[in-house]
């Protein structure tokens, strides 16, 4: 299992890889400051804070899960709690259109497509949503890809999601267990399985 930010860079690198165009990868991270119930003793206030090495960790650590992937990753830590924001440019095998990439990114399940048209403008908006469809804390399973921010030029690829660093990687780990225990043979019934009893696939219908 790999962080919250792995988890989500391994999601849709994974998706670009199976279509087929995906050359290589570069994303930089605002990463959020702290975690929420340590917001009065930690975390930092009125400043950014660069992490002292590109790449930072999250690159390598996707590489772990995919050595093929050619990607490369730099982060800011920002002055909010409520999660991570990444913006990627990613190079393709091949020119392509803005439609062929969101219809592959719609394979993933545990990829929501989320409209700033919707009112989805930021962080906390798609939280409240979360919150809104009866999530326990407002849980975002999935990542939350902002579809008509996304532009393709050529063979240049931008696009830009939310990671919500405490449930992002529930349902990997409900998947390891399973697998680990033996209790489900075939990965995607046990994926259709997680994904039912947590709800996902509920924020792609809200957006759609």
């Amino acid at each position: 299992m790999v962080s919250c930010n792995t988890t989500s860079i391994v999601r849709i690198l994974s998706v670009l890889k199976r279509a087929g165009p995906l050359r290589r990868a570069r994303g930089t991270l605002l990463r959020r400051a702290t975690d929420p119930w340590e917001n009065d003793h930690s975390g930092i206030m009125n400043t950014l804070v660069p992490e002292p090495e590109i790449p930072s960790h999250q690159g390598p650590d996707a590489q772990s899960v995919d050595p093929e992937l050619d990607v490369l990753t730099m982060a800011v830590k920002v002055p909010e709690t409520i999660g991570h924001l990444h913006y990627w440019a990613v190079q393709l095998t091949r020119p392509a259109d803005r439609a062929e990439v969101l219809a592959a990114f719609a394979t993933s399940t545990r990829i929501a497509q989320v409209s700033m048209g919707d009112g989805l403008v930021a962080l906390n908006v798609v939280k409240e949503m979360t919150a809104d469809l009866g999530r326990p804390h407002g849980d975002l399973y999935e990542v939350a890809l902002w579809a008509d921010m996304l532009r393709v030029e050529g063979d240049e690829l931008f696009y830009a999601y939310m990671v919500d660093n405490q449930a992002i990687v529930i349902p990997e780990t409900i998947d390891a267990i399973r697998a680990l225990s033996g209790a489900v043979d075939d990965p995607a019934a046990s994926i259709a399985q997680t994904n039912a009893s947590l709800g996902i696939g509920e924020l792609a219908a809200v957006g759609s």
